[in-house]
């Protein structure tokens, strides 16, 4: 088994794992094999590497692509399986890859590259914490303001990704509110 790494810059975790795949595509379809297996904890990102539409890993999905068009106009009989394999499958293999990429750190250099994913996560996370940071203080959050807490009694904070940890709640209040009248 060969081993390909290369530094990847500022990046979300899904824009690394679609850089893996890409290093290994290329590097699988180099060889002379008829079948190639990718196995991954991310099907969602494995779709997204077949996926040529706008997004911020575009160039790593477009390097997939190409490099498959080669590997199956080589004959009708070429195949790429992708495999889920949840992290918590435990497979030693699956844990043996998965560490050695994520302990290894190589230095960026001058010429840091940073996905679009990464600025944008970057940006809403600023948000979010100037928004607590603001709605820490009595006169910014004013009177009317239900405040929601968790099972814990902390009070819930607020989050930009789906289903945040107010979205079901106000959903509830909402649906309450409606039955009320």
């Amino acid at each position: 088994m060969s081993s390909s790494k290369a530094p990847i810059g500022k990046t979300t975790a899904l824009d690394a794992e679609l850089f893996a795949i890409r290093l290994g595509v290329t590097k699988a379809t180099s060889f002379d094999v008829k079948h190639i297996i990718l196995i991954t904890d991310s099907l969602s990102t494995a779709r997204r590497a077949v996926d040529p539409a706008v997004h911020s890993g575009q160039a790593h999905s477009l390097a997939i692509i190409c490099a498959l068009r080669q590997f199956f106009a080589k004959s009708h009989d070429q195949l790429i399986d992708f495999w889920d394999c949840p992290s918590n499958a435990q497979w030693s293999l699956y844990h043996l890859v998965h560490d050695d990429v994520t302990k290894t750190r190589i230095s960026a250099g001058l010429h840091l590259v940073t996905s679009l994913d990464a600025l944008c996560s970057k940006s809403a996370t600023s948000c979010l914490d100037a928004w607590r940071t603001s709605f820490g203080r009595p006169s910014y959050q004013g009177h009317h303001f239900l405040s929601l807490k968790g099972s814990n009694r902390k009070p819930f904070q607020p989050s930009y990704t789906k289903d945040g940890s107010w979205l079901p709640f106000i959903g509830e209040s909402v649906t309450l509110c409606a039955r009320a009248t």
